[in-house]
């Protein structure tokens, strides 16, 4: 069987527009950040469009779309298309934190459990975990508890490709739960289920459940405030990524390092502030994407 691999007829994309694909929730500041650095580039045109979660990276593999905007990261089977259409590996820098998307685990307000570790929740969540993995309270010091219960979104949730991505390395769920549709029906769950724990998206605390705060190695313990995102220390944040495709050499071609570095800059970061969904970066992160963008020149 031939390797080519089949795209549909598509228009030859003007070489001369740089559009930036973006999804229904990252389309608003998408749009507002190619009209303000419009402004500081009218010899190149360039324009926001609006894309579906599942068709935005191919835009971008097939040249319809130069850049991408968006809050999930490219899975694992969306890299191995893309390498073979561009030639190079995905990139993508971080330019917003999206607190309100950012995870979260849950438990009903009865529970004793007063923080979790990263390590001890992929025990909870996963199977095939190095040092064993966990089916009852009595393994997290919550005494008389009975058997946990995990409640999971979809996996090709957004917040549940992350969590697999960057927490779980990509290990299979564990065989103990159930899976549900929903943000509000993993909540409402929870609620009417001792038992349960659940990730879903962070500030969904009510009057029967609450959030856990996330401890490290060194025994702090962090919340899902602001300002510990933006200080790097809660370490379920979520981000706004910029996707720019590098060439063949593992080059980025100049306008589009031009337009990430405005959405990096004090005005860009400025417009992603005015928007209830994101925050801006600290200037710490700023420098940091600033250096994984310099050395793509």
């Amino acid at each position: 069987m031939s390797s080519t691999i089949y795209t549909a007829h598509l228009k030859a994309p003007d070489p001369r527009v740089y559009k930036l694909g973006a999804c229904e929730n990252s389309s608003d500041v998408a749009r507002q950040l190619i009209e303000a650095f419009s402004t500081h580039q009218p010899e190149r045109e360039y324009l926001a469009t609006a894309l579906g979660q599942a068709s935005v990276f191919a835009y971008m593999m097939t040249g319809q779309s130069a850049m991408a905007l968006l809050e999930r990261e490219m899975t694992r089977f969306e890299s191995v298309p893309y390498r073979k259409l561009l030639g190079s590996p995905p990139f993508a820098i971080r330019v917003a934190i999206c607190a309100p998307v950012s995870a979260c685990v849950y438990v009903q307000r009865a529970n004793p459990l007063p923080h979790i570790t990263l390590q001890q929740l992929s025990k909870v969540f996963t199977r095939g975990n190095s040092a064993g993995d966990y089916s009852s309270w009595a393994q997290l010091n919550v005494a008389n508890a009975g058997s946990l219960y995990p409640l999971r979104l979809p996996d090709i949730a957004p917040l549940n490709i992350f969590m697999s991505q960057h927490h779980f390395n990509q290990r299979q769920p564990g065989w103990s739960g159930e899976y549900v549709s929903t943000t509000d029906e993993l909540l409402e769950k929870l609620a009417s289920m001792p038992t349960a724990i659940g990730i879903a998206e962070a500030g969904r605390e009510n009057s029967h459940i609450r959030a856990l705060p996330i401890s490290d190695e060194e025994g702090q313990v962090y919340d899902a405030s602001l300002h510990n995102m933006q200080s790097g220390d809660y370490p379920l944040t979520r981000y706004l990524h910029l996707y720019l495709p590098k060439n063949r050499h593992g080059i980025i071609s100049q306008p589009l390092i031009d337009f990430a570095s405005f959405v990096l800059s004090a005005t860009g970061q400025q417009i992603i502030n005015t928007q209830s969904r994101y925050a801006s970066l600290s200037d710490d992160m700023v420098n940091h994407q600033s250096n994984l963008l310099a050395n793509c020149l």
